[in-house]
């Protein structure tokens, strides 16, 4: 009885100092954000002229992925979803975009309001294991300019922010970096 209570004890303590979908600042020395415990491996990393695409990025309802990109300070306009059916509306676009809730849908949006960025979340398998991954696509085209990815351990070290969150983002600010004059 003794060890299953210092079992459950330890896993507390364990998981209480992980974080999960945990909005925080960027640290003004390093430039990401503190706490990441890993590195996410970059799947993959066109060139591109950023500055020329940072005008609006589209981001996931929900406040996590949006905050963090508004943290990293790069993009004029962060918006989500919700945001972006508000500016179909308003601007008579409803019959050419009848839809964002799909890749075809955010497609139209791209091209009838105006060229945008779109990141958002993935998984990938690989046999058993499973792979979170960030993706920054040209909504355009619909070509993935960046993907970063962290393995989801769900038994060992556990999915949270400082294993798999923060280093996919610190790798978007390296990316950032890499492909833009301005940032």
């Amino acid at each position: 009885m003794l060890k299953q209570l210092t079992l459950a004890v330890l896993a507390s303590v364990v998981v209480a100092g992980c974080s999960t979908m945990k909005v925080v600042e960027v640290d003004s020395t390093s430039g990401y954000f503190p706490g990441a415990s890993k590195k996410a491996v970059v799947v993959k990393n066109v060139k591109t002229d950023l500055d020329a695409r940072k005008s609006l990025i589209l981001v996931p309802n929900g406040d996590f992925t949006g905050e963090m990109v508004r943290k990293i300070g790069y993009f004029d306009e962060v918006i989500n979803f919700e945001d972006l059916e508000k500016i179909i509306v308003q601007h008579n676009l409803s019959d050419t975009v009848p839809s964002v809730s799909e890749r075809i849908g955010i497609n139209k949006a791209a091209k009838a309001y105006k060229a945008f960025l779109w990141i958002h979340w993935d998984t990938r398998k690989d046999g058993s294991k499973e792979y979170q991954q960030l993706v920054l696509t040209d909504a355009v085209t619909l070509d993935d300019y960046f993907v970063a990815e962290t393995y989801l351990d769900y038994i060992w070290t556990g999915v949270n922010d400082q294993n798999n969150n923060y280093p996919a983002m610190h790798a978007l600010i390296d990316y950032i970096r890499e492909n833009s004059k301005t940032f």
